[in-house]
């Protein structure tokens, strides 16, 4: 079978569970009763974090850690099926929140096994990498085997955590687990991963790249410090080590801001929703670590912080690079490797914009009915996302229609 520069499955999957999470988000705000509430949030934070953003980003990595550091994957086929299991996992762990928890460990263990197979093919590739004379890609290479030690330390904790649902007697400080989990997994992957592709994929997404690499190095080692640091603070209850690696974590947040605006603002490719996209991604960042800061102090905003951390930053992003990334696997799929159609080319104007705007307004309305803990207001909010979704899709397949057809 033909294998594609990065996996049409992973990224299909990614969507679905895209599209399933506003739905999930729809049903939990018109539920009524308020017995296993907190298991279907839970339901809800995995389906995006593992289902739509790491199954999207561990697709992506097939090719740009090759394509970055010119490199051969090692063991392409293994990882390739590890992540396919991956995802067959990740449906099982979703469900068992909502149907059967005593099941979330045998399953956590599962998906923990898939996917260090997974991560042990990709630090074979790095370790190859690191060895190159070029000593940008040694750093790069680096940057990306320690945010995948990462993925793989939150692996651990998710286990970890999983076992209070388990039959057997979990020890006490088990229960502290889950808000270091959570740490590590925003910040220390998600975030830190977000931050390193897009030094390289904003080039061809706006035409302009970063003049600045000191704001590089500020933004990757205060969020790798300021993770940590959460973490250890939120899950030993160590209240000054929490604030020092959030105020960590808001400073790089602020250097890749300024980064991001700069290459933005000099941005030469006219097709602007990918972009877009990308700006709003930073414009929630902010106020997600707003309301980080709020929780810090004892506010009660803890859904909505998380919500804006995955649907807001991560998911706009996200979606920037599949108006990207996306389209551009379509044409390869359709018109050969070696096609070179720009995405504007194929995406119409009417529909990634109705998505983009959809998309905004259902984070800010979801983010606004969590603080108010108005459901009627989530409800509306998710309505909202699911239809930009719809738009979303229609515009990739409008795309592909006319890249088999041209």
């Amino acid at each position: 079978m033909k294998r594609h520069w990065v996996p049409p499955l992973g990224l299909g999957f990614g969507q679905l569970c895209h599209g399933a999470s506003w739905l999930l988000a729809l049903w939990i705000a018109l539920r009524t009763d308020v017995a296993n509430s907190p298991l279907r949030e839970i339901a809800w934070v995995h389906l995006v974090a593992l289902g739509w953003l790491t199954t999207t980003a561990l697709s992506i990595l097939l090719h740009a850690i090759p394509a970055f550091l010119d490199v051969r994957w090692r063991s392409e086929g293994t990882a390739r099926t590890a992540l396919f299991f991956f995802g067959v996992a990740v449906v099982a762990f979703v469900a068992a929140f909502l149907a059967a928890p005593q099941a979330l460990f045998a399953i956590g263990v599962a998906l923990g096994a898939v996917l260090t197979i997974y991560l042990a093919t990709a630090w074979a590739t790095l370790g190859a990498a690191m060895l190159s004379p070029d000593r940008v890609d040694c750093a790069v290479a680096r940057a990306f085997a320690a945010t995948l030690m990462l993925l793989f330390i939150t692996m651990l904790l998710g286990v970890g955590s999983a076992s209070l649902f388990g039959s057997f007697a979990a020890p006490q400080w088990i229960a502290q687990l889950p808000t270091a989990h959570a740490g590590i997994a925003l910040f220390g992957w998600l975030t830190l991963l977000i931050y390193g592709v897009s030094a390289r994929t904003l080039r061809p997404i706006t035409g302009n790249r970063s003049q600045r690499p000191m704001l590089h190095v500020i933004t990757g080692s205060t969020t790798l410090f300021g993770a940590l640091f959460l973490a250890a603070g939120n899950g030993a209850m160590i209240a000054w080590l929490s604030w020092l690696g959030g105020g960590l974590i808001a400073l790089g947040a602020a250097a890749y801001s300024v980064d991001v605006a700069a290459i933005l603002s000099g941005s030469t490719v006219t097709y602007r929703p990918p972009q877009y996209f990308i700006a709003a991604g930073v414009v929630w960042l902010a106020a997600a670590l707003a309301l980080g800061g709020g929780v810090l102090a004892g506010a009660p905003w803890a859904s909505a912080f998380v919500f804006l951390m995955l649907a807001g930053w991560a998911g706009q992003m996200v979606n920037g690079h599949i108006l990207h990334i996306g389209v551009r696997l379509i044409a390869t799929i359709y018109r050969g490797e070696d096609d070179e159609t720009e995405p504007r080319e194929l995406l119409d104007a009417r529909r990634p914009w109705f998505a983009y705007a959809a998309m905004q307004i259902a984070v800010a309305l979801v983010t606004a009915g969590l603080i108010s803990q108005r459901g009627a207001l989530t409800a509306a909010g998710a309505a909202i996302g699911l239809m930009g979704w719809f738009a979303l899709m229609s515009a990739l397949a409008a795309a592909r229609q006319r890249a088999a057809h041209a």
